[in-house]
């Protein structure tokens, strides 16, 4: 047992050099001045509102989830972006897929609500939806625009420009797919989570991730638990995550509804009790956080934590949930590091 804690910590010690040694300057000065969010008089504690302390102890690794990939290091859902995150060290992606009239799956975000969702005017400066166009018309006609308060990255890393290092287009989710599985800085065993954000998403995103003989790492997820419950019906051992904003008294009989595999949870309804109930359930568990623009608005109401700095993640994984879905997934790297010392030290000393 301390042989397997101590070969868990030098391969989290290596990921977290790793991630740190190759974080651009822009990163590590963004990384330094998260808790500057936190002077406009926050008023709560997050620990308290999770209801957590610092006696959680976790019998596995917590696993790093790259929320759109490393958004603040590149645009989000972008091969980039990706890519930036299983260089970090991440165990994963999370990416979000749309259906496009012609057919094609797309890897993209925008703003809406879950009934009118992939919006582009916040996005691209235009009105409309990305469901408006096929997957040729997004990529040659959509440019983002890079002064977006949606975007964590900065300007200077979106470009339209196909010359550029930072050329930003809205990829299809085959064309991902294939760079993931390919690329020499992706390991094999490295996750896809794909997020059904779409209508009509879950069975074409199914049979793609079969026609690539990927299923064994690609994983599904929505807000809309119909799309899961359709995936377990033609993939029946698929892994789903039901996600949640808002959480229900009765999510767990909601979850076991519809078969999924693991709960979601929005890292703020992610109470230790939350955490306990779905375990013992038989659910995984994962917080995931939200868009920069509303992380900024929520860290500065908490007066422990800074906008997804170490101790965010932290106080999180007090709760005892099983993986993070992190903008910044260099840094929650490093509060699981931090997580797994504290567990070798406190099992020495008993």
């Amino acid at each position: 047992n301390m042989l397997f804690r101590s070969t868990l910590l030098l391969t989290v010690l290596q990921r977290s050099i790793t991630s740190l040694s190759t974080m651009p300057k822009n990163q590590m000065k963004r990384t330094r001045s998260f808790s500057k969010a936190t002077m406009q008089s926050p008023t709560f504690s997050l620990a308290t509102k999770l209801n957590v302390t610092d006696d959680i102890h976790h019998n596995h690794r917590p696993a790093v989830i790259g929320h759109r990939g490393s958004l603040y290091t590149a645009l989000e859902n972008t091969s980039r972006s990706f890519i930036d995150a299983a260089k970090a060290g991440a165990d994963g992606i999370e990416l979000d897929v749309f259906l496009l009239k012609c057919g094609t799956l797309v890897v993209f975000h925008g703003t809406g609500t879950d009934q009118s969702p992939g919006l582009l005017k916040s996005y691209c400066g235009i009105d409309g939806s990305i469901l408006d166009y096929t997957a040729d018309e997004a990529r040659s006609l959509l440019t983002f625009n890079k002064h977006s308060d949606q975007f964590g990255c900065g300007p200077d890393m979106i470009t339209d420009d196909n010359h550029d290092d930072h050329y930003c287009y809205v990829h299809t989710l085959e064309e991902v797919l294939l760079t993931l599985r390919d690329h020499p800085d992706v390991k094999p065993e490295f996750l896809i989570k794909i997020e059904l954000k779409g209508p009509g998403t879950a069975l074409p995103s199914v049979e793609l991730v079969k026609k690539h003989n990927m299923m064994h790492r690609c994983q599904f997820a929505s807000f809309n638990h119909e799309r899961i419950a359709k995936v377990k019906s033609v993939a029946p051992d698929a892994t789903t995550g039901a996600l949640w904003a808002d959480l229900p008294s009765d999510f767990l009989e909601r979850c076991l509804e519809v078969q999924a595999d693991e709960v979601h949870f929005r890292y703020d309804t992610c109470t230790q009790n939350n955490v306990e109930a779905a375990h013992n359930a038989g659910l995984r568990t994962m917080a995931w956080f939200r868009g920069p623009k509303a992380m900024g608005t929520d860290a500065i109401k908490y007066h422990d934590v800074g906008n997804e700095d170490v101790n965010m993640y932290k106080t999180v994984l007090q709760s005892g949930v099983m993986s993070l879905c992190a903008n910044r997934p260099a840094v929650a790297l490093e509060a699981v590091l931090e997580q797994v010392t504290r567990c070798i030290s406190d099992d020495e000393e008993d």
